[in-house]
């Protein structure tokens, strides 16, 4: 098994499996994506997002708001997206302008139009195995993990995280797996403690070179989550991948890791959306 963890290949395969299963299954799943805005960042992400859709087979509906249109009128967009039969999967494209409320904007969609997962009543759903429906972001780190083909049973794994509520879903996953799992503050004084006892160590700071390799375990596989912008060119992670990438058995790189994945996984949900409740309502109403 290679050392480097290859999120781009391993989305390409998942993407063409994808697109297999819409054509078998006869399926037309449609994707809207709400963007505020013009952060250059989100811009690119959701061409990203509608070029794969496209690739699959999926039908990409864009909802493109001004950065000074009222929280109402993005409520409303929501709403009338909520109600439309044909929209099986919604996207909300973080981050929003700071003057939204973004936990008030997730939880205006529907629960089983949210196709990223993050609404409270699907994360807890799943949380309390009530749903095998899993968060994006959480299955595409959790699938490149299992990409190593490491035995996850009894693995102590660290996920470094600003915010928790994102990465619970992780937690269980890897649980699931016989792995213990802790989630740590970027400004948690015993950071560098914690992380240098991880089997498993998913950085997610959202500061540059943030992980540097005396954090790391020798042998650990290492999963690069951050994307950040240097010097207005250059793109990197949260690790600092030439030093640490010595000391691991298996990393991500930035760009081409979890980046990848998420789109992949956007794809995947999407595709398990069509497949539901929604879609059956809606065949019986032709």
């Amino acid at each position: 098994m290679d050392k480097l963890i290859d999120g781009k290949a391993l989305a390409e395969s998942i993407q063409q499996e994808l697109k297999e299963e819409i054509i078998t299954k006869n399926l037309k799943p449609n994707l809207a994506v709400v963007l505020v805005g013009d952060d250059s960042a989100s811009q690119i992400y959701v061409n990203l997002k509608k070029k794969a859709c496209h690739q699959a087979g999926i039908e990409f509906h864009e909802y493109l708001l001004d950065a000074d249109c009222t929280e109402e009128h993005v409520l409303g967009v929501i709403d009338f997206l909520n109600k439309d039969n044909h929209i099986d999967a919604i996207l909300i494209q973080l981050p929003l302008p700071k003057k939204f409320d973004t936990d008030k904007v997730i939880k205006a969609m529907s629960p089983a139009k949210d196709v990223d997962g993050f609404h409270p009543q699907n994360i807890e759903k799943f949380l309390t195995n009530q749903s095998g429906f899993v968060p994006g972001l959480s299955l595409g780190i959790f699938k490149l993990i299992v990409s190593t083909e490491e035995n996850l049973q009894n693995k102590q794994a660290v996920i470094i995280a600003k915010s928790d509520i994102f990465y619970r879903p992780l937690a269980k996953l890897l649980n699931d797996q016989g792995a213990t799992t802790t989630i740590a503050h970027p400004d948690d004084k015993d950071i560098k403690t914690k992380t240098s006892q991880a089997d498993i160590l998913v950085a997610a700071a959202g500061q540059p070179f943030f992980v540097t390799a005396d954090m790391v375990k020798d042998n650990a596989i290492v999963i690069d989550v951050g994307t950040n912008k240097i010097d207005n060119n250059y793109v990197v992670g949260d690790v600092d991948y030439s030093a640490v990438f010595q000391k691991a058995s298996h990393i991500t790189p930035v760009p081409g890791g979890v980046g990848p994945m998420t789109v992949a996984m956007l794809l995947y949900n999407t595709v398990r959306l069509a497949e539901g409740p929604e879609q059956s309502r809606r065949a019986e109403k032709k």
